[in-house]
This record gives structure tokens, sequence and C-alpha cells, in this order.
């Protein structure tokens, strides 16, 4: 008995020492994680420079307290920028005096006065985080009196809210509680954020099952705040690690998928893609500093794919494969070949298909609305928002009428139905929408295969007196517009090493030149002067009150003036069917259908074979020796079966089929739960 209560004497005074060593190795691994980010020691210079006695910045106006670009925060940014450069070994500054000294003065400046903005999420998550940054990095020389300050002002932070809102405010509270010293709680914190990394159904914000990222709702975000959740977790996975806070490897696994299943996708040439980035579009420079813009903010990405490779043991690419990807849990696609990168963002019942906020995205009234773009070199359309008709956004079909657009909300939009979907085969795909929104119906798909995207719409319907138009693309004229014309018009366009084409006769419209814009009418906060540039624009009008017209394209990418010049429409697929049911093209001569069916519908495949579909679906049927290799998505995500029946007597070994006078009827099961939406595959074999 005696032996028994000295073994647990022992354990008692070993907890205390294993749970200091614990605390120890957090800070370590805190100090270590920002000892690798880069420090512009010019910069560095600058800002002691330029630090007045008093601790403050005199280019900071610290009366400031607007929504959004709030620039007091920048002081605290500033703190923490001088604290990394104080703490790296490999650095000029590191522990130098002068930058403790500096860092001491603007604290104390900045926890003597009460600086606050109208945002909330400064005040509980921006200030405290920055703070938290600068007390572990800063522990060794910042006195008591400061600390409790500081921390008194991180105390507004509490475990709450949802998505990346629960991560930063969960990371506030596990620094403030490491600082002091409480165990329980910065496990409890620790502990929330490792719990958020899952992927979420529903309606749940966060991680999708398709590696999008939702916050505000079910609303795509991959650029604002779905990088800084790959940012803060690779973070916290670094901090955790080697500790009882580590990290799972099957949440490790997530985190790679996310990276490179989901943000590696929607970046090219260095730019995350305006339609991925949310509601932050801003100018790259803002009060003459770099703001995490569509640039810098993939440089980020690029720094968190290095860190996130140093304890992940898979060989993890450097940049998206091709092909086309949809991301069902979003409404949104991409396609990318050797060429060019294609995004499509829809909207639909399910998903929002923009927001604004904060002064921010005053004019991405249509955003969602089927906005395609093609992106070459990557600056196609890099800091248009300016000069950009929102009213002629690419691929859009819009009423031009001459009202100022309504401002949304944090709520967003949806578009009036739940038919949004993509289909997925090799390296093409399918995206297609019904759009019913404010008084306009039109069935929409886009086909990316190979060089080209074909865009087909029907049913164009509004009982609005405006015209209504369909924009093909609108970007920055780079170089000459060189057009083809017949009796009727323009059915031929060249810009930019991209050829547009008419299929259905209808005459395209086009304009170059300079346009005169502001960045004031995008974010209200940016100062109301003109800025010019100029703009290239291609599209299709269908007049007034227009009903079920129909619109037939191809974007032809990657090539010159005199191939556009050359190519002619029966060169390219042919259109089987265009009406309000459905949009059929074939390839190849037939070797390859795809089918975009809004509705019940019936479909020629040539002269002897007919499909029946029973419900609305995406579908490709693909000529193989013995009959036709299939794939087909449910674009509703309502239905648990496809059911069509085609002409001939077929069987497959995946899928229910049952033959009757000379016609195979198929019930073709579709994936669920977290697969819902996406593609499934089989052969019908004869």
């Amino acid at each position: 008995m005696k032996k028994n209560w000295l073994i647990l004497g022992i354990l008692c005074m070993l907890l205390p020492l294993q749970f200091l060593g614990q605390t120890a190795q957090l800070k370590t691994n805190f100090r270590q994680f920002y000892n690798l980010e880069a420090i512009d020691t010019l910069e560095v210079k600058s800002l002691l420079q330029s630090l007045s006695n008093d601790g403050s910045w005199a280019d900071i106006d610290y009366t400031m307290t607007r929504r959004s670009n709030w620039m007091p925060i920048n002081h605290l940014k500033r703190l923490k920028m001088l604290a990394i450069a104080y703490n790296k070994t490999s650095g000029k500054y590191y522990q130098d005096n002068a930058v403790s000294d500096a860092i001491l003065n603007g604290l104390n400046y900045w926890c003597n006065h009460k600086f606050r903005s109208e945002n909330w999420w400064q005040q509980q998550i921006g200030i405290p985080q920055n703070l938290g940054s600068i007390l572990l990095l800063g522990e060794t020389f910042i006195p008591e009196q400061t600390m409790q300050k500081a921390l008194k002002l991180m105390d507004a932070s509490e475990i709450g809210k949802t998505g990346q809102n629960k991560i930063w405010l969960s990371g506030n509270v596990f620094m403030r509680e490491l600082l002091r010293d409480h165990e329980a709680d910065y496990i409890t914190a620790a502990s929330t954020i490792r719990q958020i990394l899952v992927q979420s159904k529903g309606d749940e914000e966060g991680l999708q099952p398709d590696f999008s990222f939702h916050q505000h709702g079910p609303q795509p975000q991959f650029g604002n705040y779905g990088l800084h959740f790959a940012e803060d977790m690779v973070m916290w996975m670094f901090i955790f690690n080697g500790t009882t806070l580590s990290f799972p490897e099957y949440k490790v696994d997530l985190m790679r998928n996310f990276l490179f299943k989901g943000q590696q996708k929607v970046v090219y040439h260095g730019k995350y893609d305006i339609l991925a980035s949310g509601r932050q579009l801003f100018p790259e420079y803002v009060d003459g500093k770099i703001y995490r813009g569509a640039k810098t903010k993939y440089a980020t990405f690029d720094k968190v794919k290095n860190q996130f490779n140093a304890f992940d043991t898979h060989v993890n690419p450097d940049q998206a494969a091709e092909g086309y990807t949809h991301f069902q849990n979003s409404d949104y696609s991409v396609y990318r070949t050797a060429q060019f990168f294609s995004p499509v963002r829809m909207s639909s019942a399910r998903i929002i298909g923009a927001e604004a906020g904060n002064g921010e995205n005053l004019q991405a009234y249509y955003l969602g609305d089927g906005t395609n773009l093609i992106y070459r070199r990557g600056d196609e359309y890099y800091e248009i928002y300016p000069v950009w008709d929102w009213k002629k956004l690419p691929g859009t079909t819009v009423v031009q009428d001459t009202v100022k657009l309504p401002v949304l909300g944090w709520e967003g939009y949806r578009n009036n139905s739940d038919f949004s979907g993509g289909l997925a085969v090799e390296n093409m795909g399918i995206t297609a929408f019904k759009y019913r929104r404010d008084g306009v119906a039109a069935n929409k798909s886009y086909v990316f295969r190979n060089n080209t995207v074909y865009a087909l719409g029907s049913g164009i319907t509004s009982a609005r007196t405006d015209e209504v138009v369909t924009s093909i693309n609108q970007s920055r004229l780079h170089g000459q517009v060189i057009v083809d014309s017949t009796e009727k018009g323009v059915t031929k366009i060249w810009h930019d090493s991209i050829a547009y084409l008419s299929l259905d006769h209808k005459v395209l419209h086009y304009t170059q030149g300079q346009v005169l814009g502001s960045w004031h009418k995008i974010l209200s906060w940016m100062p109301d002067i003109e800025v010019k540039d100029s703009i290239f624009y291609a599209g299709i009008t269908h007049g007034a009150e227009p009903k079920s017209d129909h619109y037939a394209y191809v974007s032809m990418v990657d090539v010159s003036a005199s191939d556009m010049a050359q190519t002619q429409i029966k060169d390219l697929a042919r259109i089987v069917m265009q009406t309000d049911a459905a949009h059929v093209l074939a390839f190849n001569n037939g070797e390859l259908i795809t089918i975009s069916a809004f509705e019940p519908c019936t479909i020629s495949l040539d002269a002897t074979q007919d499909l029946v579909f029973n419900t609305a679906c995406l579908a490709t049927f693909s000529k193989q020796n013995k009959g036709w290799l299939v794939h087909i998505s449910d674009p509703t995500q309502t239905l648990t079966e496809v059911v069509f029946t085609i002409s001939g007597a077929y069987t497959s070994s995946s899928q229910n089929t049952s033959t009757k006078q000379s016609k195979t009827t198929v019930r073709v099961t579709l994936p669920q739960g977290m697969e819902i939406g996406t593609t499934v595959g089989f052969s019908l074999e004869k």
C-alpha cells in the first residue's frame, strides 16, 4: 500500500512537468512556424525609422472606424512583422534591441487607446489575432503590465460562429490561454480547431464534400475564407505537431485533398480565378500597400503548400492536372488545358450566387448567373472590375435596363431553379443550368472539349420591355479584333487568339475601345477617381420581350485569325437538338453525343436510334465496338435514378436493363450522400 502511494506521488509531480513541457513545445513550434516567413529587411528598416516617439505611425489614420479596409489594424500588422523579424534566426534583425523596443512602444500605444471599427470582426478576430502573434513572439521582452493589457483586449474572442470565423476565434482563444498557461482552455480551443477540419454536410459551412469551401451560407468562397482556412489549418498542424494536440493522419489527408483537389484547381498563372475569389475583388494595391488580392493570395497558397509538404508524406503536384472538374456542392466548374483555363459560376435554389457586404462587391448582382471566363495568359480580367459592364458579364443572359444595379446583402441571392450541375468525362465536361431570375428564363449549357467551349441557350423568355443580351466575352482589349461577316451581319469574331463563331446563324455584336470607370462603384471606401482601360466585348442580342429565343456559339482557343477564316460550321460539333427541352451536340460524326436534358425528352441519336429520357439529366454517349459508353449525372440533386429507353437490345453489367420490342429500358442508379450530383459511368453492350 505504501508503495502505491509513493508511485502516485511521483506521478503527481510528473504531470505538471509534462504539461509545462507541452506548453513550451507549442510556443517553440509557434516561433518556428513564423521563422519560415520571408521578411523584407528594407521594409523593417522603414518601419523602425518611421515609428513616432509615442509608438504610432504618421501614415495611419487612427480615427478611422469604417467596416472594410480599416487602416488602424495596419498598426498591429506592422508590429507583427517586426516581431517575426525579431525572431527570425537567420535574419538581420534577430533579437535586435531596437526592434524589441519598437514593438513594445507600439504595443503600449495600441493598448492605451481604444481603436474600434464598425465591423465586429476586427474587435473579436482581427485585433486579438494580431495581438496573439505579437505576444507569443515577443513574450521574452514584453513586461507583465503590457502583457496583461493586451491579453485583456484578446478577451473579446470567444469560441463560436461557424466555418472560418470559428477557426479564427478558436485560434485567438488558443493563443491567449497558452500565454496564460490555462491548459484546459487551450486544449479545448485546439480541439475545436481540429474538429472543424471535416467535410460538411447539407447546408453546413466550411469544407465541402467536393473540396470547395463555403462561408456565409451555401456560397463558394475559395479565395478569401477558403484560402484563410488553408493557411490557418496548415499553421495549426505545424504548431500542434509533436504534441498531444497533433492532427490525426486522416485529417492531414483531408487537408491535402482540400489543397490539391480544391484550392489548386482554381488558380491559373499565379492568380485566383475571379469567380472563385468570393466577395473581395480588390485592387492589388490599396492605400499604397499590397493587399491580399488575387495575385498575392496565390503566393500565400504556394507558401502554404510548401509548409504542408514539410509534414505530408505524399508527393504533391506542383500544378493542377488538365481536364474538367465540377464542384457539385458549389455550382462551379473549371476546365483546364495546356492552352487555357475556363471557369463557370452558377447559382441555384441550393447555392448562393454572390454576396455584398462591408461596402464590397457592389456590382456583383449577376456574378453567379452563368459567368464563363476564358483565360490564356491569366491577365485577361486582371483588375477589370472598375470598367466592366456588370450587366454584360461573359456567359450571362441579362436584361439591359438602365436601372442602377441593386446592391446585394450578406444573404446574397439564389437562382429559382434546382437544375444546376456538371458532368465530368475524362478530359471533357458539360456544365448546365436553368436560369430563372428577375422575370428572365433561359436554359444554358457549356460543353468543354479540347480547345473549344460550346455555349448553347434556349427558352430565353422575358416579359420585360428592355432588350435581353447574352454576352460571350468582355475582357481587356489585347491587339486586333478581326471579324467575318455575311449579308446578315457578323458571324465570326477573332480577338486575342480566340475565335468566336455563331453556330445558329445569330448575328454577333462586338465593341472595342476605351471605357471609363471607377473603383468607388465596386468598393465604397475607394476614392471616386476615374479609371480608364481598353475593353473588348462580344455578345448576342435577343431583343425586348423575347419568347423562347436561343443562341449557340463556340469559342475556339489558341487559334489564329486565318484559322478562324478557314473554319466551317460543318467542321465543328453538329447541333442535333436545341429546344427548350434539351441541348444535344454530336462530335466526330456521332461518335460522341453530349446531352443537357432540362426535362423529359426524346432525342434522335441517328436515323435508326432514339433515346427517351423520363427525367432531366446530363449525359454523354460514346460509341464502342459493341454499344455505348454512357455517363450520366443529376444536376437537380433530387433523384435516386435516371430512367431512359434506347432503341436496340442492350445489357449492362452495372445497371438494371430490360429489353422489349427492340427497345431497352435502363435504370441508372445515381450516387447519393456526399457523392450526390457526381457522374456515374457504365457500358451498354449489344
